[in-house]
């Protein structure tokens, strides 16, 4: 077993989990979606789950971002402060991911803790929406560790090199 073998080990997991919601996402829409056009009929709360899932989707997604380094980079700047500061750019590049990744989480860990104590509920199923807000702050708290390791996820499809 490698030193960077818990990094490979949360890469996969936020791919489980990132495909997980996706599908999940996409059966209850689908299925929400038949039952109002052939029943007249929708599941009740099935946008709220919507909602929830799309949160843990954002949070496993930044996993596979931050292990793949593929953040936004923005051309209009990236291009002449990559030949200004040619030596020190992607150490500034990799502090300026890392500072915004941990606000993020700080954010939401923070937010997550204001929720669970005030017993903050969802409008509609009624169910502790704080433990969601807690598990996507897990989750973009296990993307900053991805980044801040040297560990890189390797490329799987030529077209992803591009």
């Amino acid at each position: 077993m490698t030193d960077r073998h818990w990094a490979r080990s949360v890469y996969r997991a936020g791919q489980a989990i990132g495909a997980l919601m996706v599908g999940a996402m996409t059966l209850l829409t689908v299925t929400d979606v038949v039952m109002r056009y052939f029943f007249n009929a929708s599941i009740f709360g099935a946008a709220e789950i919507t909602h929830a899932m799309l949160a843990v989707l954002v949070g496993a997604g930044l996993i596979v971002v931050a292990a793949l380094r593929i953040h936004i980079c923005v051309d209009l700047f990236d291009a002449p402060l990559r030949r200004r500061f040619a030596k020190g750019y992607p150490r500034w590049q990799l502090l300026c991911e890392a500072l915004g990744t941990a606000a993020l989480a700080a954010l939401l860990v923070r937010h997550a803790w204001h929720t669970i104590d005030f017993g903050e509920l969802t409008a509609v199923l009624e169910y502790p929406i704080g433990w969601v807000y807690a598990f996507v702050a897990l989750l973009v708290s296990a993307a900053l560790a991805l980044l801040l390791s040297s560990w890189r996820a390797p490329v799987e499809h030529e077209s992803d090199s591009a």
